[in-house]
């Protein structure tokens, strides 16, 4: 999208083939999950998410936002909070209640935790002015909760630490507590157990800002958070992880000496920011390149490093891209996805991190993992509510490496799922679908043993059924103007996830609905549809 260039290529190559060390078939690097806790309620792998409901449409939201929502089940997001043109305390009702409608869907569809806060704060004056702002903000919050939003657990003023310019709080922290002792003396007025956040800023660099919060406003504080994106490191640097990790664990040190949580608000690949036609452009630096899947490979292990060094949640920005609006002065094209003017097609990270947002979800404990190897990267959760077990490997590596996975004494005896994301290959599916699994690793002593491709991420879970929904009932067929509608009775089944549409035993579309209008090349051609119920673990009967 963005640069295609031979020093790109070389730079990949260079990745693809750096570091092949550890690929001795016959000697498997010894894994051990410890049971030594690191983080025992683990909130889970997600993202900062703007579904941008005023410029979607329904057949949108339901074909591809909700519907890979669903599938990646993020038990963690961060989402904005506007301001109607960048005027402090003004909103639009509209968008209002199209952020409600946004976060009681993520309630209901994967029981997602919010934490929200306000884009485009701008500079209020203290005294009256000020109290009326604070009230504005603390109106929306109640309003969202009453509408059902009542998954909302943090808030910040403003996104990293910005008012009149970006980050311009750094260097007035006084007045980024005021406005959050106002709001915190609102909120407990109120009644509304929403945590406050310090200091969301970034990068690591403005992470001092944590200390400063930890000593002048912890009372008013619920959670501690920062930001950071790998400006600095390259996709082929094996250094990234360790040094991150490090970082991590330096933030959440700050937040448990005051028993509190720490977040990962933003994170992601290095930044592209530059002026073209004319406008901001914000986006990957390795999107539309041939770096492009190795940023997937380091975006899991980015996630990774954040898992191990005790973070309480974490946020890639973003789930998919912003709408291209040239009267915000810039394109914002972070997603995992692309938006739907652009066809939302996904890319390469979509299917790496999508593995670990739907398998690292929360609540869930953190073990410890030691390696004998340093280039293979590893984490390790429990989730509380089914005792089922995750284990993430990401693998440096570019040669195949032979693993042994030692699993602590009361782990799970069932078969491990195995999932995969190859930065090599990366998945090409369907609608969007999140890769199936390849296979299965059975446990023998309470030990995994396997291979693990080179430069890959590989998922090993029994947090999966193999049941599949029963066959979809009641499928009707009328006419539109330029097209068919087809609809379906509902199916009730616990864990539905979504529909697959099908032509002539030809996939069309997707969708969360009962409902799905033909408007492609076959709308005009005789033959049989069916529709195939989805559920979580990505289970189907195969379409007739």
């Amino acid at each position: 999208m963005l640069r295609h260039s031979w020093l790109a290529g070389l730079l990949v190559g260079l990745a693809l083939c750096n570091h092949a060390v550890g690929a001795d078939v016959s000697s498997p690097v010894a894994i051990t999950v410890t049971s030594k806790v690191i983080r025992d309620h683990f909130g889970g792998v997600g993202f900062h998410a703007d579904f941008s409901l005023p410029w979607s449409t329904p057949e949108h939201f339901d074909q591809v936002l909700a519907k890979r929502w669903r599938e990646l089940e993020p038990s963690f997001a961060r989402v904005s909070h506007w301001w109607l043109n960048d005027q402090p305390g003004v909103r639009d009702p509209k968008m209002l209640q199209d952020l409600a409608r946004q976060l009681v869907f993520m309630k209901q569809s994967a029981n997602t935790e919010i934490y929200l806060t306000t884009m485009g704060l701008g500079p209020v004056r203290q005294g009256d002015a000020r109290l009326d702002y604070v009230r504005a903000v603390v109106d929306d919050l109640e309003y969202l909760w009453k509408q059902g939003a009542t998954n909302i657990r943090q808030f910040c003023v403003t996104n990293e630490l910005s008012s009149a310019e970006w980050a311009d709080l750094t260097k007035d922290l006084p007045t980024f507590r005021d406005y959050h002792r106002l709001i915190f003396e609102e909120l407990k007025k109120r009644q509304l157990p929403i945590r406050l956040l310090a200091t969301d800023a970034s990068p690591i660099v403005y992470w001092k800002t944590l200390e400063w919060a930890s000593a002048n406003m912890d009372e008013i504080t619920g959670v501690y958070g920062g930001h950071h994106y790998a400006n600095g490191n390259g996709v082929d640097d094996l250094s990234f992880y360790g040094w991150f990790r490090e970082r991590c664990a330096w933030g959440v040190g700050i937040a448990r000496a005051r028993q509190k949580d720490f977040i990962l608000g933003e994170f992601g690949p290095a930044q592209y920011l530059q002026q073209k036609f004319g406008l901001r452009w914000d986006t990957c630096l390795y999107y539309g390149t041939p770096q492009e899947s190795m940023a997937g490979l380091q975006l899991a292990e980015a996630a990774l490093a954040a898992i191990n060094g005790g973070v309480y949640a974490m946020g890639y920005w973003t789930f998919t891209d912003f709408p291209d609006r040239p009267e915000w002065h810039g394109i914002n094209q972070w997603g995992l996805f692309k938006w739907l003017t652009q066809g939302s097609e996904p890319r390469a990270p979509y299917y790496a991190y999508g593995l670990l947002t739907k398998f690292f979800r929360g609540p869930a404990t953190v073990y410890q993992v030691e390696t004998e190897q340093e280039n293979l990267r590893v984490a390790a959760i429990e989730r509380r509510a089914d005792k089922t077990w995750s284990i993430a490997v990401v693998n440096r590596n570019a040669l195949d490496t032979p693993i042994s996975i030692a699993l602590p004494a009361g782990a799970s005896a069932a078969a491990f799922r195995k999932y995969v994301y190859d930065a090599r290959k990366p998945p090409q599916t369907e609608d969007g679908d999140l890769q199936g699994p390849v296979g299965k690793v059975e446990p023998n002593s309470n030990r995994l043993t396997d291979i693990v491709g080179g430069l890959t991420l590989t998922v090993y879970t029994t947090a999966y059924d193999e049941v599949p929904p029963a066959p979809v009932r009641g499928i009707e067929v009328s006419k539109l103007p330029d097209g068919k509608l087809i609809k379906w009775s509902a199916n009730t089944e616990a864990g539905l996830g979504y529909y697959r549409v099908y032509h002539e035993g030809i996939r069309i579309g997707s969708t969360v609905a009962t409902q799905f209008a033909d408007e492609g090349p076959t709308r005009s051609k005789p033959g049989k549809y069916t529709v195939v119920a989805v559920d979580l673990s990505g289970n189907a009967i195969p379409a007739k």
